[in-house]
């Protein structure tokens, strides 16, 4: 069935109520290769332009929709003369527009790296009249699939004494040498870093968590509890457009002073 139609006799497009949803996988110009939508997350609001010269699209969708919402979805244009990085929006199979600069540069790296994944960037759209205007325009967000992992993911693991030793100093040496970031690229290099040291140690905080009494399971939950900051905010600042959004430096700080305070206790025992 074709995402759209044309009303015998009429220029008219008409576009299927049932097209402006879209299905759990979608074909593509690629022989063979489908995408599948990204999993619903944090929806991000997204300003769309051009719709003027898309009039006709956008009065179809919006006829169709009768009112409701539909989902839109991003498309990359590389070999777009005007902008190399520029981001169309789409609804069913029409161009209703594309992400307003500057913010399509940021949405051109999102949607390749959705798409290398094998997945399409989607949300929830509206064809909504503009105030004051005859004119109709889309409005809608883009759900941003979680990127890494939650620490209810990891399987408990004990590690033994110098496997553990090894995590706390990298703990350590990250708090007492890193830099506090400037950039976003920075802030997400920081992040990346202390989820790879925070990880292994999550881990084994959930098998002492269970496997030890109650005033020493004290101690493992909070530092379970550091570790769940660090992966959370590092699930967030992959999408994030400004660095001072996210304590990252904070948190691999506190993560290196519960580290600290990690060998000193096994220290301790020798």
């Amino acid at each position: 069935m074709s995402f759209l139609k044309r009303v015998f006799g009429s220029k008219e497009l008409v576009v299927d109520p049932l097209d402006l949803q879209l299905p759990e996988s979608v074909a593509t110009d690629m022989p063979g290769v489908t995408l599948k939508k990204s999993k619903p997350g944090n929806a991000v609001e997204i300003e769309i332009v051009g719709e003027s010269f898309r009039a006709a699209n956008i009065a179809a969708v919006a006829k169709a929709s009768a009112g409701r919402e539909f989902d839109i979805y991003l498309v990359p244009e590389p070999t777009n003369q005007y902008d190399k990085k520029a981001v169309a929006v789409y609804a069913a199979n029409l161009h209703v527009g594309y992400i307003a600069k500057p913010g399509n540069r940021q949405w051109f790296k999102w949607v390749n790296e959705a798409l290398e994944r094998g997945e399409l960037l989607w949300g929830p759209g509206k064809a909504i009249s503009r105030q004051g205007t005859n004119n109709i325009g889309i409005f809608g967000s883009i759900h941003m699939p979680s990127v890494g992992r939650d620490v209810e993911d990891l399987v408990p693991q004990e590690l033994t004494k110098s496997a553990l030793l090894k995590h706390v100093d990298k703990a350590i040496a990250l708090s007492n040498s890193f830099t506090e970031p400037d950039t976003v690229a920075q802030a997400k290099s920081l992040s990346k870093k202390a989820v790879v040291i925070a990880s292994p140690l999550a881990a084994h905080a959930k098998w002492m968590s269970m496997n030890t009494d109650n005033q020493a399971s004290e101690f493992w939950d909070e530092l379970l509890s550091v570790c769940d900051s660090i992966l959370d905010t590092n699930r967030d600042v992959a999408y994030a457009t400004d660095e001072s959004e996210f304590n990252v430096a904070g948190e691999v700080e506190e993560l290196g002073q519960i580290a600290s305070r990690l060998r000193s206790l096994l220290e301790a025992r020798d």
